[in-house]
């Protein structure tokens, strides 16, 4: 059996592509704005279809390292976040909500940052409801 103390994360306590889709929920639950807009109605990947009033699913989608020679010195994880509603004027109040939650600089509870970006936006409607889907990146 090889033993290995070799990290290939950007300083062995980097940003963790397994976890962020908690570290989101988390500062979304943290925020006033939108704990008071949707409660506890945070979900990762998909929302059950008994879920009432407006609510957020959130996905992780795209991992990346950029490397030197040195070894790895970023890490870049994009997730997205999307606001749903029956109302649309609902739906982009939740959007700004989360933008204004989650764009900028964090530091989590271990004492490590992280820096989210705004990378994209779209909206659509399905099934009757509202969605503003936002495209984070976050190193």
């Amino acid at each position: 059996m090889i033993q290995s103390n070799t990290c290939y994360n950007t300083g062995c306590g980097s940003l963790q592509k397994w976890d962020i889709g908690n570290t989101v929920r988390a500062i979304l639950m943290a925020d006033e704005g939108v704990h008071n807009k949707v409660g506890n109605n945070i979900y990762p990947l998909v929302a059950s279809e008994d879920v009432k009033g407006d609510f957020i699913v959130y996905k992780r989608d795209k991992y990346t390292k950029k490397k030197t020679k040195m070894g790895v010195h970023e890490d870049d994880v994009e997730v997205y976040v999307t606001a749903v509603s029956d109302n649309y004027d609902s739906a982009i109040e939740l959007a700004s909500l989360i933008d204004n939650a989650l764009v900028g600089e964090h530091i989590l509870d271990d004492g490590g940052r992280i820096t989210i970006d705004l990378a994209d936006s779209t909206e659509d409607f399905d099934d009757n409801k509202n969605i503003e889907t936002i495209l984070l990146s976050i190193k």
